[in-house]
């Protein structure tokens, strides 16, 4: 007999799907057989058990759409039929306490029937708007929808659970009519604004290239990712704003729009996937130069296509990460790394780049960070910044350790020490991580009750607090293989690593920056020796401060963003970017991007790429033969 595990491997499906497949088959036939028992059994017995399959239906129908919730998944049109089935299953209850309600009942239930039955129809119109562009003159933003249309499902249940309350109590059927109709008017609601912003978003295409060629956008940033989009575009937005030339943010999820329009004034706009008015291909203005990214998505790939575009990568840090020497950077007309380290990084995974794409542009983002070489006196007190990355994107990318973090931090705790306190922030979007990132930041607390010490963590470490604030505020850092350490070179402060994939020498041989860095071992077996080094003597500050150079460039402090600016102003100009042999920019060879790199060969984009140059060489052999 198969297990849950087993089921899993044997359909294919991870094991929360197949828990939630068998849980919703279970809610379903229980509230089919709670329902019939509540209309036509004639014992009470079997019409209390019917009431108890109802309310059990109830609560399994609320942990599904709550386990959908954690996901961030759609609920619209989920769950369906055992809700339908439920709302008669009350009406079958409210009946046997109150037949002389039987209008305002079937009344009732009707309406809640047919809010639910709105579901596919306001999903389908809901599908039809979007937001277009936002700050972007000449076309006006599709407003958002007065209430999230999740919380229509919540209303559904709701609805349920209130209906439910109200048959056990006895109440006269014009209670439960009135609950139903609210959630009827708010359905309504939803499709009267589904239809005006149906309109909004045909406007909004119509409008949108007239207004990109007014707006003479010199470049592009371009976004490819759902999450991560506050410090992935936020370290980048203000340096490429300094360029002082006008430019515009596209991303492929709507959902981003909120989170970019906080960070910048620039025009942000949506492509349209399902039509011909808004695709890619429109957004390309004859003004634009370049082309900036700095999230690896595959979705990238679309944008490259446009050959006459200078294609840039930025990244959104600098770290040892395979994130940092994917092979996929070598699509991309210019790689800007931050020194010598990044360059021979990309040499020693294999990645072949020529030399003139990579460009050493320093790190910007150091220059608020403040450089402290000297050391503390010895009996000075010491505040230790613990930023652990999060799990990555698979296995293979796993480098944080949130898991060892609690006993991390209580060993600081011991030694007297001040802890800052910043997970990363994709951490919270995996629930077992969040709760890691709770149970420190109670240890934190309590710690601060009882020794008065001034711990800081959550909204300030995290929101208050850019990464340069938490490093100006420490003496140390302990953190993992991550873009932080590459930072916090800047402020010739000691850090340690905790080394999570690999084990002494060979975690130093993998990742250069554990050189320099105190090493803690994933058994902690190294914890106590590592911290006497970071928070005492410092046997590494000489080595450290030579490797700065190498891993961050020349510029340290209020001059660290000089060369990205220098080299991004001439790029978005096109001045460094000459046409191959005198040739225009749209006829180089596309062979010059190395593709049988890409991690993602069947790719469409690089495909039709491939087949046009195989087109074009073809017919340039067939005219000379």
């Amino acid at each position: 007999m198969l297990n849950i595990k087993g089921w899993s491997a044997a359909v294919g499906a991870n094991q929360s799907k197949i828990i939630d497949l068998l849980v919703g088959n279970a809610v379903a036939l229980g509230a089919v057989v709670g329902a019939v028992l509540l209309l036509v059994a004639d014992p009470i017995v079997l019409r209390m058990l019917g009431g108890l399959l109802a309310v059990a239906g109830v609560i399994g129908t609320g942990w599904l759409l709550r386990r959908e919730v954690a996901r961030h998944g759609e609920l619209l049109t989920m769950h369906t039929g055992p809700r339908l089935v439920l709302l008669v299953a009350i009406a079958g209850g409210y009946l046997a306490r109150r037949p002389d309600q039987a209008v305002w009942v079937w009344t009732a239930t009707g309406i809640a029937m047919a809010a639910v039955l709105a579901e596919p129809t306001i999903k389908a119109l809901l599908a039809k708007t979007q937001q277009i562009a936002v700050n972007l003159p000449g076309v006006q933003p599709v407003p958002a929808p007065p209430y999230a249309p999740n919380r229509l499902v919540a209303g559904s249940l709701a609805t349920i659970t209130a209906g439910s309350a109200l048959a056990i109590v006895g109440l006269p059927g014009w209670c439960y009519l009135g609950v139903a109709t609210l959630e009827l008017a708010a359905a309504l609601i939803l499709i009267g604004y589904a239809g005006r912003a149906t309109k909004m978003t045909r406007q909004a295409l119509t409008a949108l290239p007239k207004a990109l060629k007014r707006h003479q956008p010199a470049f592009v940033v371009y976004y490819g990712g759902l999450h991560g989009a506050r410090y992935q575009l936020g370290m980048w937005l203000p340096y490429l704003e300094r360029l002082g030339r006008p430019f515009v943010v596209i991303t492929r999820e709507a959902a981003t729009v909120p989170t970019i329009t906080a960070l910048t004034t620039a025009p942000v706009i949506v492509p349209r996937t399902t039509s011909e008015l808004g695709d890619l291909s429109t957004l390309v203005v004859p003004s634009m130069k370049a082309a900036f990214y700095v999230q690896g998505s595959r979705a990238n790939l679309h944008f490259q296509k446009f050959r006459k575009l200078t294609h840039i990568w930025l990244n959104h840090g600098d770290s040892d990460k395979q994130a940092n020497f994917s092979p996929r950077h070598a699509t991309y007309d210019k790689v800007l790394v931050c020194g010598q380290q990044g360059v021979e990084r990309y040499a020693a995974h294999g990645v072949e780049i020529p030399p003139d794409r990579l460009l050493k542009v320093g790190r910007p983002q150091v220059e608020r960070i403040e450089v402290r070489d000297e050391p503390l006196p010895a009996d000075a007190p010491r505040t230790v910044l613990y930023a652990p990355t999060w799990r990555g994107g698979r296995p293979t990318t796993d480098y944080s350790s949130l898991g060892l973090g609690e006993r991390i931090v209580a060993a600081l705790l011991d030694r007297g020490v001040t802890v800052i306190f910043r997970p990363h922030p994709l951490s919270y979007a995996d629930p077992a991580d969040a709760g890691l990132i709770r149970r420190i930041q109670q240890l934190l607390a309590g710690d601060q009750r009882s020794t008065g010490r001034h711990h800081v963590w959550g909204e300030q470490a995290e929101r208050d607090w850019e990464i340069a604030d938490c490093l100006n505020n420490a003496d140390g850092l302990i953190t993992d293989v991550s873009s932080v350490a590459s930072d916090n070179l800047a402020s010739g402060k000691p850090f340690a690593m905790v080394a999570m994939r690999a084990s002494g020498e060979d975690f130093r041989a993998e990742f250069p920056m554990a050189r320099v860095a105190y090493l803690i071992e994933k058994d902690l077996s190294t914890l106590d020796s590592a911290l006497s080094d970071l928070l005492g003597t410092d046997p590494l500050a000489e080595q450290r401060h030579a490797y700065r150079r190498h891993c961050l460039g020349d510029q340290l402090g209020p001059h660290a963003a000089d060369e990205f600016l220098r080299v991004a102003g001439e790029l978005v100009t096109g001045v460094s970017r000459p046409a191959a042999k005198g040739k225009p920019k749209q006829d180089e060879k596309i062979s010059e991007i190395p593709l049988e790199r890409v991690l993602f060969p069947t790719e469409p984009d690089v495909a039709e790429l491939v087949s046009q140059e195989t087109d074009r060489l073809a017919e340039q052999q067939r005219r000379t033969g």
